[in-house]
C-alpha cells in the first residue's frame, strides 16, 4: 500500500508543480498587460492636462510606481477617464499581487513537503547512495565524515522511514520501499551513484538477505559501473550477494559499520580483511 501511497504523491505533486508554473506565467502576463494596457490609456486620457505626463514612458513608469506600493501615487490622475482607468488598474494589481503570494507560499508549503516525505527529485552525481536504514546507518555516516576522502560527499538515503535519519547538510532522503523500485529510484539518481551501499533489514531476519540480493541486482541493473558494498546477517548467504552483483560483502559480525565505511573508502586493509573472511566462508 505504501508504495502506492508514494507513487501517486509522486505523480500529484509533479502535475501540482506544473499547474503552478503555468499559473505563475499567466499571473505575470496578466499583470504587465493591465500594467501596459492600462498606462496607454491613462496616457490617452491625460496627455496635454496632467504635468507630470509628457509621453507614453512617463504614463507606464508612473503607473508601475502606483500599482506596486500601498497608497502612494506616483500621479494623480486629472480627469474622469483616467481616475477611472487608475481606480481599475489599482484594484487588479492587488488581486494579482495577492494571487501571486498564495502561489508562491504553495510553492514553499510543496518544497518542504517534498522534503519531509523523502519525494524530492534530487539532481546528483557522482554520489553515495545508502539503501535501507539500520542500526548502523549512523555509524556509517559518521565514519565518512571522519574520512578525509569522503567529507564532502554528497549521501542520498533511501530508505522506508519517516523523515531524514542524520542531521547532515549533504544528506539527502529518498522515501522507497525496500526492496528498492518505482519513481524511489530516478529520485536518488541511482544511475548517476559511484557507490551503492546495501544495509540489511534486521526487521526480516529470515529474509534479510534475500531482499539485499534483490536491492543488488536492481542496483547492478540501474548501474552497471557503481561499486556496491552489501551488509549480510547470514555467513551462508554470501556467495548469493556476491552473484547478485556486490562487489563487496560485509558480514554482520565483520567490525560493523565501519568496516562498511572502510569499504566504500577504499581502503587496502579492508579489502584484504574482507577477502580473508570471503575465503574462510568458503572453506566451510
Amino acid at each position: 500500500m505504501l508504495p502506492r501511497l508514494d507513487a501517486i504523491m509522486a505523480v500529484f505533486f509533479r502535475l501540482m508543480s506544473r499547474t503552478r508554473l503555468r499559473f505563475i506565467l499567466e499571473l505575470s502576463l496578466m499583470f504587465v498587460l493591465v500594467w501596459c494596457g492600462c498606462a496607454l490609456l491613462i496616457y490617452t486620457f491625460e496627455h496635454g492636462i496632467n504635468p507630470r505626463i509628457h509621453d507614453r514612458l512617463d504614463a507606464i513608469y508612473y503607473l508601475l510606481v502606483t500599482m506596486t506600493t500601498s497608497g502612494d501615487s506616483a500621479v494623480t490622475p486629472m480627469t474622469t477617464g483616467g481616475r477611472v482607468v487608475m481606480s481599475f488598474a489599482l484594484i487588479l494589481s492587488k488581486l494579482l499581487t495577492a494571487l501571486l503570494c498564495a502561489v508562491a507560499a504553495a510553492v514553499l508549503i510543496d518544497h518542504k513537503l517534498k522534503v519531509e516525505m523523502g519525494l524530492k527529485m534530487h539532481k546528483l552525481n557522482n554520489h553515495i547512495v545508502i539503501i535501507g536504514w539500520n542500526l548502523k546507518g549512523s555509524q556509517i555516516v559518521s565514519s565518512f565524515r571522519k574520512n578525509p576522502s569522503l567529507q564532502k560527499e554528497e549521501i542520498v538515503v533511501m530508505a522506508d522511514i519517516e523523515q531524514k535519519p542524520v542531521d547532515d547538510p549533504l544528506l539527502y532522503f529518498t522515501r522507497s520501499p525496500y526492496p528498492i523500485r518505482g519513481d524511489a529510484i530516478e529520485r536518488a539518481c541511482l544511475a548517476q551513484a559511484r557507490v551503492i551501499v546495501i544495509l540489511a533489514n534486521y526487521g526480516e531476519r529470515q529474509y534479510a538477505d534475500a531482499l539485499t540480493a534483490v536491492n543488488c541486482m536492481m542496483a547492478r541493473k540501474e548501474n552497471p559501473e557503481a561499486k556496491v558494498v552489501a551488509e549480510l546477517l547470514d555467513p551462508g548467504q554470501r556467495l548469493y550477494l556476491e552473484t547478485s552483483g556486490a562487489n563487496s560483502v560485509v558480514s554482520i559480525g565483520d567490525v560493523g559499520g565501519f568496516l562498511l565505511a572502510e569499504a566504500v573508502a577504499g581502503s587496502q586493509e579492508a579489502q584484504f580483511l574482507l577477502n580473508a573472511v570471503a575465503r574462510r566462508a568458503a572453506n566451510g
